[in-house]
């Protein structure tokens, strides 16, 4: 409270004209003892932005590495497979000497004739055709064959090997492998 500087009348401070003797008054503001409260202007809420962000790019990380690129940069280039570089030649003489290591690891050696598949007349090794392999020899018990076949199977085919005769003149047992030829791969004009 304060008083009227032309008649000294009591005013309570916020009067802007004195209302006795109409003399323009000097209107303070007002503050408390513990300063003006104003309150604060809401912000940006940005939780809305960053989980949309995170949502967006964690979209993103997952398409791409579901993508072929992804697929190559986490598994590294799809590993060739080693019967393909194979020529038939290769995959016989692997054979030929899978199975010497095999005879030699049961103490038994082993003769090799390579053969036609249709009339069984004697070829060469390196002929181009599908053929009949057989081995004769010595086991010293029958079931060592299969420890010595086994692993040549896989490689029959690749090598033109259809027929695979292993003669026992110990156990006097023949045991024949045959191996059917892949289909061949439908052609385009079948398609049509």
């Amino acid at each position: 409270m304060h008083d009227c500087p032309a008649c000294r009348v009591p005013l309570h401070g916020y009067e802007e004209v004195c209302p006795s003797c109409g003399t323009r008054q000097i209107v303070k503001k007002r503050s408390s003892a513990f300063g003006s409260f104003k309150p604060e202007q809401p912000g940006i809420n940005w939780v809305p932005f960053i989980l949309t962000f995170v949502v967006v790019g964690a979209a993103l990380l997952f398409a791409f590495f579901s993508s072929p690129l992804g697929k190559v940069l986490t598994q590294g280039p799809p590993a060739e497979d080693p019967m393909a570089k194979l020529t038939y030649i290769d995959a016989r003489n692997i054979i030929e000497s899978e199975i010497t290591k095999g005879l030699e690891g049961v103490g038994a050696t082993g003769k090799f004739t390579w053969a036609d598949l249709t009339s069984n007349a004697p070829l060469d090794k390196g002929t181009d055709q599908n053929m009949q392999l057989t081995v004769d020899t010595s086991l010293p018990s029958t079931e060592v064959r299969k420890s010595i076949i086994d692993p040549i199977k896989d490689y029959m085919e690749k090598a033109k090997i259809m027929s695979l005769v292993m003669n026992d003149a110990k156990s006097h047992a023949t045991w024949t492998y045959n191996v059917a030829p892949a289909a061949a791969p439908p052609s385009d004009e079948a398609a049509e």
